[in-house]
């Protein structure tokens, strides 16, 4: 694993960097990780794929497993390839694939590149499970189909009109979010201004929007911070 940029996580059971800037203090320097295990061996490990990879994060608990497959009976299977099962009992399915990527490919499967990183085994779980390595098979090329819905689409050119009709649009949809969905439209509405580059301009508006819906500033921030790192 000498070719991947790694990047240790502490304490052991979460999911919190360990490093002054998190993801951007990943190595592959062999004395610099060696210092931080001889600091804290029970630390847990992450990896930060390199550029022109691709993870599918697939999350059970919000039926990632079941809308991944869903996704394959309808436009066909992934390929063999690098898998780990998490500690949530989930997988990370690696794959070649060049970004740049959307944050989700469906609902319960987020999509992690060198933008982000992700935990991997052995590391150990806030539920107590290990991470494990399912297979040690090498890493296939992602199928057309999933490039298609996985990458951020192409801007285009607009008038600001345009951009400013779809910013009261995203508003207005957090603003109009019922109870049970409100987290949902507020984290899909950030993620569309972050592909817009609009989200410093409307930034306030998406906040004033969801305490207007009655969402808490700690869940407002937690769910837009998300969506600007990609999901995680």
């Amino acid at each position: 694993m000498n070719h991947w940029t790694q990047l240790t996580l502490t304490p052991r059971g979460t999911k919190i960097p360990d490093c002054e800037h998190g993801k951007d203090d990943a190595t592959t320097d062999p004395d610099r990780i060696s210092r931080w295990w001889d600091e804290n061996p029970n630390r847990n490990v992450g990896i930060r794929p390199p550029e022109g990879f691709l993870v599918l994060d697939v999350d059970r608990r919000h039926d990632g497993c079941q809308n991944l497959l869903a996704l394959t009976q309808a436009h066909g299977d992934l390929p063999q390839t690098w898998t780990a099962v998490t500690g949530g009992q989930g997988l990370h399915i690696w794959l070649r694939a060049k970004g740049p990527f959307k944050g989700q490919l469906c609902e319960g499967v987020d999509l992690k590149s060198h933008t982000g990183y992700v935990v991997a085994p052995p590391s150990l779980h806030p539920n107590g499970s290990n991470y494990e390595w399912l297979n040690d098979l090498p890493i296939a090329h992602a199928p057309k189909w999933l490039l298609t819905l996985a990458r951020k689409p192409l801007p285009t050119p607009r008038d600001d009109r345009a951009a400013q009709g779809n910013s009261d649009g995203l508003v207005r949809a957090v603003a109009e979010a019922v109870e049970g969905n409100r987290n949902h439209v507020l984290f899909w509405a950030t993620c569309r201004a972050v592909e817009d580059g609009t989200l410093s301009a409307i930034r306030a508006d998406l906040e004033a929007a969801a305490r207007s819906i009655g969402l808490d500033d700690i869940e407002i921030e937690n769910t837009i911070r998300s969506a600007e790192n990609g999901g995680r």
